[in-house]
C-alpha cells in the first residue's frame, strides 16, 4: 500500500562555530551542517554525561564553600539537561518505532 502523504524530511544541524574565546580571535571549531538531529542529540547526550560525571568529580573533592555551592549549582543544571535529551531522545525512538 502506498502513503498518501510523504514523511516529512528530517531535520539536520546547520553549520555553527565555536571556541573564538570572547571573540579574540576567529572560532577554531564548527558543529557540521548536515548531521541528523536525531544522531547530533545522541553526542550530546554522551557530552552531557561527560560534563555531568566531571563536574561531579570536582563536588566531591572541592573544599571551597563558595566554589562547592557554584559546582552544586552546574550538577543539577546539568541533570536536568540530561534528563530533558534523554526524554527527547526516547520520544523520537517511539515515534520511529510507531512508523
Amino acid at each position: 500500500m502506498k502513503k498518501i502523504v510523504p514523511d516529512p524530511p528530517k531535520a539536520l544541524t546547520v553549520h555553527t562555530p565555536f571556541a573564538a574565546c570572547d571573540g579574540h580571535h576567529p572560532p577554531l571549531f564548527a558543529v557540521c551542517a548536515g548531521a541528523p538531529v536525531d544522531e547530533a542529540m545522541a553526542h550530546l547526550a554522551v557530552m552531557l554525561r561527560s560534563a555531568y560525571e566531571t563536574n561531579f568529580q570536582a563536588c566531591e573533592t572541592t573544599r571551597d564553600r563558595h566554589l562547592s555551592g557554584m559546582l552544586w549549582a552546574t550538577q543539577h543544571t546539568l541533570e536536568a539537561a540530561q534528563a530533558l535529551i534523554e526524554s527527547m531522545l526516547r520520544g523520537l525512538t517511539e515515534r520511529q518505532a510507531s512508523g
